[in-house]
């Protein structure tokens, strides 16, 4: 599996400026265009992951730090490093969605996709660079602590977590899975079959 994510700073064809120099003021966002965000992911989900990167690189060049834009374009490299494999592909990922968390906390609307969401996708980019599941886990308890009662955000902490070897925990998650099918908030008989038999396995 690939290594943990390494933040690194681009430094080619860059200078450092003088410790006295002066700060532009950051350039003012203009609104997002929802229409160009929804656009360029349509382009990934064709499979033209490129052309799509690059709507939404545009996108955000005219509202920096637009969490829906980023949302996308992390789901889009995600999906270029399922094509590439490349660990440069799956850390571009996380980047955007650890800046779309940062910016939604911060106070930044994000009309498409709900904070708890964004915690279960960059849970799993987590785990695709780290080869282990402490930060998939710790991504997916925030998940479950948002939305508690969303069916997949309990399910995947649960095969997660069996993964982990924590099988009381996993348990605990899995049963809690199959209570909410009860309550018709999960509604998948296949799926219900499949935790039903994971639990066997760890009992």
């Amino acid at each position: 599996m690939r290594a943990a994510v390494v933040l690194l700073l681009a430094a080619a064809g860059c200078q450092l400026e003088a410790p006295d120099a002066p700060q532009a003021p950051p350039r003012p966002a203009g609104p997002v265009d929802f229409a160009a965000v929804e656009a360029a992911f349509g382009r990934c989900l064709e499979a033209d992951v490129e052309a799509g990167v690059a709507g939404l690189d545009s996108v955000l060049a005219a509202s920096p730090g637009a969490p829906d834009a980023l949302v996308a374009r992390g789901l889009c490299r995600w999906a270029l490093w399922d094509e590439t494999g490349a660990e440069a592909d799956a850390r571009a990922a996380y980047q955007d969605l650890s800046a779309a968390i940062e910016a939604v906390e911060g106070g930044a609307p994000a009309r498409g996709t709900p904070l708890d969401q964004i915690y279960s996708h960059r849970a799993f980019v987590a785990q695709a660079l780290d080869g282990g599941w402490a930060r998939t886990l710790e991504d997916l308890d925030a998940a479950v602590r948002l939305d508690p009662d969303e069916p997949r955000h309990v399910l995947d902490r649960g095969v997660v977590r069996s993964y982990a070897g924590d099988t009381l925990e996993a348990h605990r998650d899995l049963e809690r899975y199959l209570a909410l099918s009860d309550s018709g908030a999960a509604e998948d008989p296949q799926r219900r079959r499949v935790v039903e038999a994971l639990l066997e396995e760890l009992e």
